[in-house]
């Protein structure tokens, strides 16, 4: 897990210079991984644009219940963090784009916390006509 935490302080490295606009971070629900990524946030949280938590890792068929719980941890997890909620595009694991991730996101926005969406794999997404990222700009425009 080096490689995390040296490539992302590479980063955060080159925003503090002015080199790179804005950073973010990918965790994922996993006890050795979020370690890291929470030292990493721990100390150079203030320099993180956005967490871009891999909701997506967990189990197909995620409800809208576990998912808003899951979304509460990782925003308990990042505090003060601009968590982004997510999806795979191919429905396969996590919450569906097609089911009720959507729904998730309505409950999230109407709480105010739904800084964005991110789309996990736009080689999917490029044989769908890119539909749900087209779906994830109403919801966030609105």
């Amino acid at each position: 897990m080096a490689s995390i935490s040296t490539t992302s302080t590479s980063s955060l490295n080159l925003k503090a210079r002015g080199v790179i606009s804005f950073a973010s971070i990918a965790p994922f629900d996993d006890e050795q991984v979020q370690s890291h990524y929470l030292a990493l946030w721990r100390e150079y949280g203030y320099l993180i644009d956005y967490v871009n938590f891999q909701f997506y890792a967990y189990d197909e068929g995620t409800t809208v219940s576990l998912f808003v719980e899951y979304f509460e941890a990782q925003r308990s997890d990042y505090t003060g963090g601009k968590v982004l909620a997510s999806f795979i595009s191919d429905g396969s694991r996590g919450i569906s784009p097609d089911g009720d991730f959507f729904t998730a996101c309505d409950i999230l926005k109407s709480r105010r916390e739904l800084y964005g969406i991110f789309v996990w794999s736009a080689d999917d997404s490029k044989a769908n006509g890119f539909v749900y990222e087209m779906q994830s700009q109403e919801l966030l425009a609105t």
